[in-house]
């Protein structure tokens, strides 16, 4: 019920909008009924009142100075919303309307009160025709009539009103149009005579063309007067046959589809080649029952020659190697060369009238804006962008950007001028990161120098301390000094292997592969305590070895580099946690497992595992993870040479690799190394120390607790020994003592002399002197001595006693 209230008072409101009357200044014809109602009745107060939404309009009264009420207040409402006459005597004596603020308020005090329902057209009620008195009164039967007829009268004159308003908006509007007709005929026929276009109207004829209006425009290309071509036939006026049949069919064209058609002709004239275009419809049939034609004729002779002009120099703009690219000032490409379409991979098709900055551009929008912003301001721009191929591909171009102006000097387009430098800036990344090797290389040699020389009286007093100590608890001390001792030695031989490199390149120096042979076990078994102890607690580490594991011939810290490059894979493939597998087995790889893979020979292997139980690897990319310099980790985490070195390493030693991974379940690597008939060199904890003869011994270093541990261990093991703090002391050591002294072990890096100077100087005085050249760098290689010296040989720092006394032996049995 509420729903259909609501639709009542829309339908209402509507009604009474549609009358246009409220808030319209006083009118005679109202104001005459309103007068006549309060006559007829004899009362004080009559009102024509219109009640909208909010309030009651009173469009005409008698004895009341206000204009409008609310629409709440007073008895005109509850009339209006009845429908039908309300008659209150006094209203004073009616309960209803007793309390009711114009029976209550001072001013007004109404005690009667008789209205009438203003009823629309549609029968919505609008508002009443009411009579107010301030004291109780009577009405007739009669008087009640007339004033339902002076409603029927208020609503007849509200009707008249409206028809004469609509009459002269209708009136307005005609004129309106008229002017507007006017105005535009006077426009067509400015634009028909002043326009460069051809325009006319015409009709066929007889296989021929019958010009009916034509403006200048078309007489001057066919060299005659407006006048001169009315009423002539195309034939009549030189036209050849070929063109005016072909005019003719396009007409049919137009007629029989009752839509435009445009076409282009050439013609040869004496003064070259002219072309046009044009455009015909069908627009009706004249008093003679012959369809009428409209055209409109473009010469379009230089537009033609600049499109072959620019055909032209397009042609050459595919010649040049660069990407040209030409832009509107909204940034729609107008012009995408050949080398564009090789570069973008979109072809000119796809590329032209599309956005620039969604085709190809991965810069934020505010550094685009202010490109754009610079270029027209300043009128140019260059510097390098990032974008994006059609495929994917990430590029780095060197981009210049020109203003374009048009012959008013206004911008029109922009000009861009991209060169691929992605290549160039790969190899300038890759030549820094060259150089940081470099400096990390010589600043890990220079580490490893100060820690080896640590790190070697330390190893050395242990075994001195074990020898004359009884105690087992003491002893047990020891041997873990010893162990950590060993491990520090292991970190620093790891630290250069890193910043040497597969090339074993420190400072300019190349390295050279020095194999033996070894067993994979005992290398696995040094790696576990490392891994265990660096690796998060939430990777588990497991060791599967065959036993009697073959041995292979390999370099043991480029082996022990490809071992740690895949754990770290693993560590990084597990960021949550995983297992990590290192296995060791016998392999026999027969002929048709060797001609599935090129590198394979028949024979027995060893295959060395890595597995983990990380993320996998996409086999989109699974056959690029051994290419230089390619990484999926982030920037900064990954330099993309681990897994190359690796694959270097390995062919290097005669094996294979292969991997296989599946993502979100593992990957694992498998490392295949040929196996060698040979027993492995035995360590130098399972082999008897030699003992000297009494031998004097030269110890040169300046770090004085070499000195003095190396000088104790040579004394314990029958050998004296005589030191000296650098090279000048121990010339003149040597030249005091040269009879007595059996050899020389001398630091290469020493204050006042070094090493080469003094080990040069005292192969001058004798060249059979056996020397032992002693350096906390890692290799021979490092150290710059004769290697072709025959009684000259190399221990590298940190060293044992076992080591030391090995390599005296030796050096001194030559």
């Amino acid at each position: 019920m509420e729903s259909l209230v609501c639709n009542n008072e829309a339908a209402r409101l509507e009604a009474l909008l549609q009358y246009q009357i409220l808030d319209t200044p006083p009118e005679e014809a109202f104001d005459d009924l309103a007068f006549l109602a309060a006559q007829i009745c004899n009362t004080p107060i009559a009102l024509i009142n219109l009640i909208d939404s909010n309030r009651q309009w009173f469009k005409a009264k008698v004895g009341l100075d206000v204009q409008e009420m609310p629409r709440d207040t007073g008895l005109c409402p509850i009339c209006m919303e009845s429908g039908e006459v309300l008659i209150i005597p006094d209203t004073l004596a009616d309960e209803r309307f007793a309390t009711n603020p114009i029976v209550t308020y001072a001013g007004l005090s109404v005690r009667f009160y008789a209205g009438i329902p203003l009823l629309a057209s549609g029968g919505e009620a609008i508002g009443t025709l009411c009579i107010v008195d301030r004291v109780p009164r009577q009405i007739s039967p009669k008087q009640v009539e007339v004033l339902q007829t002076l409603s029927h009268m208020v609503i007849r004159q509200l009707e008249i009103r409206r028809n004469l308003v609509e009459l002269a908006s209708v009136k307005q509007e005609y004129k309106e149009a008229q002017e507007a007709l006017h105005q535009s005929e006077s426009t067509f026929g400015s634009f028909f005579n002043s326009s460069p276009l051809m325009i006319g109207i015409a009709e066929l004829v007889d296989n021929d063309i019958l010009h009916i209006s034509d403006n200048p425009a078309t007489a001057k290309f066919f060299g005659l007067t407006p006048e001169a071509m009315q009423n002539r036939l195309v034939r009549e006026m030189g036209a050849t046959n070929k063109h005016v049949s072909q005019w003719i069919h396009h007409y049919r064209q137009a007629e029989r589809t009752q839509s435009p058609v445009k076409f282009e002709y050439s013609d040869e004239t004496p003064q070259g080649q002219i072309w046009v275009s044009a455009t015909v419809s069908a627009i009706g049939v004249n008093s003679g029952s012959r369809m009428q034609f409209a055209y409109v004729a473009e010469d379009i002779t230089e537009r033609k020659q600049v499109e072959q002009k620019i055909r032209e120099q397009a042609a050459l703009l595919d010649i040049v190697t660069d990407v040209i690219v030409v832009q509107d000032l909204s940034n729609k490409i107008l012009l995408w060369n050949k080398n564009a379409e090789k570069l973008y991979g979109w072809k000119s098709e796809e590329a032209i009238g599309k956005q620039s900055d969604e085709l190809l551009s991965t810069e934020s929008l505010s550094q685009n804006l202010e490109i754009y912003q610079t270029v027209l301001k300043d009128g140019s721009w260059q510097g390098e962008l990032q974008k994006t191929s059609k495929s994917g591909k990430k590029l780095i171009v060197k981009s210049c950007w020109t203003l374009i102006n048009d012959q008013h000097s206004q911008a029109k387009s922009i000009l861009v001028i991209d060169t691929d430098i992605t290549q160039k800036k790969q190899l300038e990344k890759q030549f820094l990161h060259a150089q940081r090797m470099e400096s990390i290389g010589v600043l890990a040699s220079g580490i490893a120098h100060d820690l080896n020389n640590v790190l070697s009286p330390i190893l050395m007093s242990v075994h001195l301390l074990k020898a004359k100590s009884c105690d087992q608890q003491i002893n047990q001390i020891l041997s873990i000094i010893e162990s950590n001792a060993k491990r520090g030695t292991d970190l620093v031989k790891q630290v250069l292997s890193f910043a040497r490199g597969i090339g074993g390149d420190v400072q300019g120096q190349a390295a050279t592969h020095q194999c033996t042979v070894l067993q994979v076990k005992h290398l696995i078994l040094e790696m576990q305590p490392i891994i265990s102890q660096t690796f998060p607690k939430s990777i588990a580490v497991y060791i599967e070895i065959q036993d009697e594991l073959l041995p292979i011939c390999a370099d043991s810290t480029q082996l022990h580099q490809v071992l740690i490059n895949l754990c770290l894979n693993a560590r990084d493939a597990m960021p949550t946690g995983g297992t990590l597998t290192i296995s060791a087995e016998n392999i026999w790889i027969d002929e048709t497992y060797a001609s599935m893979y090129i590198e394979a020979t028949v024979g027995a292997y060893i295959v060395l595992t890595v597995a983990d139980t990380g993320l996998g690897i996409n086999s989109e990319i699974l056959d690029r993870i051994f290419e230089p310099f390619f990484t999926t980790k982030e920037l900064g985490k990954g330099t993309g040479l681990g897994l190359s070195t690796v694959m270097t390493i390995i062919k290097e030693h005669g094996g294979l690799i292969n991997v296989s991974s599946c993502v979100g379940k593992g990957t694992k690597f498998k490392v295949y190394f040929p196996a060698v008939n040979q027993v492995p060199i035995q360590s130098l904890e399972d082999i008897e120390i030699p003992t000297g003869s009494g031998e004097c011994i030269l110890v040169v270093d300046d770090e004085a607790a070499i000195q003095e541990i190396t000088k104790t261990s040579l004394e314990n093991y029958n050998y004296t020994a005589i030191t000296a703090s650098n090279g000048m002391e121990a010339l003149a050591i040597y030249a005091q003592h040269k009879e007595k002294i059996s050899a020389a072990i001398i630091d290469m890096i020493m204050s006042n002399m070094d090493g080469a100077t003094t080990i040069c100087r005292l192969q001058n005085i004798n060249p059979l002197l056996p020397i032992i050249v002693v350096s906390g760098l890692a290799t021979s290689e490092q150290v710059p001595i004769d290697k072709t010296a025959e009684h000259t040989v190399f221990l590298p720092k940190p060293y044992t006693t076992q080591e030391l006394l090995k390599t005296l032996h030796a050096v001194i049995s030559q």
